[in-house]
């Protein structure tokens, strides 16, 4: 039985793996926080910060506008705000960790913990956490 999201690597051949052979990846894929910012005031509201009240969850990898999603708002959406907590596993330590996100439509920011770390196009920087 397939699940949706679906949990695994989305295209195989790129699986990148450690020496052991091991899938060296977290999928993104499945529930985070979400909040419609409408007037594009999320900055001044501090939604970038982890204590930030966030009201729906959406469904990730799927867009506001899909009722898969969760959310199924069809309106014009001028910002929003994605929120979830990763955690790094312990034998990652010291090693670069890279973010990919398959499908930003237009222009992003990353935050973690609260700093800004990158965005669209492509400049993501590090973050020390």
């Amino acid at each position: 039985m397939t699940t949706i999201p679906r949990p695994e690597y989305p295209r195989p051949q790129f699986v990148r793996v450690d020496d052991q052979g091991t899938p060296i990846y977290v999928c993104l894929n499945g529930g985070w926080e979400f909040q419609i910012d409408r007037a594009d005031s999320g900055l001044e509201r501090a939604m970038n910060t982890t204590t930030a009240r966030y009201e729906q969850q959406i469904q990730v990898p799927f867009c506001p506008e899909s009722d898969l999603s969760g959310v199924g708002d069809k309106d014009f959406l001028h910002a929003v705000w994605y929120r979830r907590s990763l955690t790094i596993r312990t034998e990652w330590a010291g090693r670069e960790t890279v973010v990919h996100f398959q499908a930003v439509d237009y222009d992003a920011t990353v935050w973690a913990i609260s700093e800004k770390t990158g965005g669209s196009p492509l400049e993501i920087g590090r973050h020390r956490g």
